[in-house]
């Protein structure tokens, strides 16, 4: 008996082995690899502004759980640190900024619950109009402060300025610094211009929660936000609700397509 499953094993192990008959998640491409350093500020806006934003079949699903609890956008302000091809070497946008709305929603007709991403404001020409066909050319800035003693945590400060020919966007922060916690995901997520569009990203990210309502958290020390991009005045019209801020000193994703 112990023989015959021998056989069997290595006759399953060959023929998953063969070409054209390995899993469907053998056959992804990799399109890139990212190393970034992030701040994401989650809001809750009006969501009749928010629903022209998102493509049917596709809805507005906030989390009902967590830091970021009801909030249905991220703003993610990110730092690319460095982009690889799917060769390895670095790509002419291998260092830029860059920030992101993403959505968090459901597809009425799957269920399927993933992020959407409704506009990206780069400052890497080659990413004009980028894998979501909705990415907008914009300079941002970025001024990044740590200071710490010793193995304290120590304190942080952040300053973004986004400026593109609709507006701008900015963001001041500074926090007091606590251990990230280190999370690793696999996600789809999707084209708030092609519903069915989506890539896969395999993250490795580590995330200090240093503000979130639900939670009770807030090692926040000064918060400004400000913005007069003339495509978003409804969903940030005053009426926003800041929910969550978590600040991500490593980013590692893998950028895979099906």
């Amino acid at each position: 008996m112990r023989t015959r499953w021998l056989a069997v094993s290595i006759a399953l192990t060959i023929i998953l082995a063969a070409p054209g008959l390995r899993p469907a998640a053998w056959a992804e491409t990799l399109v890139e690899t990212n190393f970034d350093s992030r701040l994401n500020v989650q809001f809750r806006v009006s969501e009749a502004a928010l629903k022209s934003w998102v493509p049917a079949p596709w809805q507005i699903n906030p989390a009902s759980s967590g830091p970021g609890k009801d909030a249905n956008l991220t703003m993610v302000l990110l730092q690319r640190l460095l982009v690889l091809g799917p060769e390895g070497k670095p790509t002419p946008g291998a260092t830029h900024r860059t920030v992101a709305l993403v959505v968090p929603a459901k597809n009425t007709q799957t269920d399927e619950s993933a992020p959407v991403v409704i506009r990206v404001f780069t400052a890497d020409p080659q990413g004009v109009p980028g894998p979501y066909k909705n990415s907008v050319k914009a300079s941002v800035r970025r001024e990044l402060t740590l200071k710490g003693d010793g193995n304290e945590p120590g304190a942080g400060s952040e300053h973004w300025q986004m400026q593109t020919n609709g507006g701008s966007i900015e963001v001041q922060l500074a926090y007091q610094r606590g251990v990230p916690s280190r999370g690793r995901s696999d996600s789809k997520v999707y084209s708030g211009i092609e519903p069915t569009f989506f890539r896969l990203y395999r993250v490795d990210q580590g995330m200090d929660v240093v503000k979130s309502v639900p939670a009770g958290i807030d090692r926040v020390q000064s918060y400004r936000f400000r913005s007069t991009v003339t495509e978003l005045a409804r969903l940030f019209d005053g009426s926003e609700q800041l929910v969550a801020i978590s600040v991500i000193p490593w980013y590692f994703r893998e950028v895979r397509l099906p």
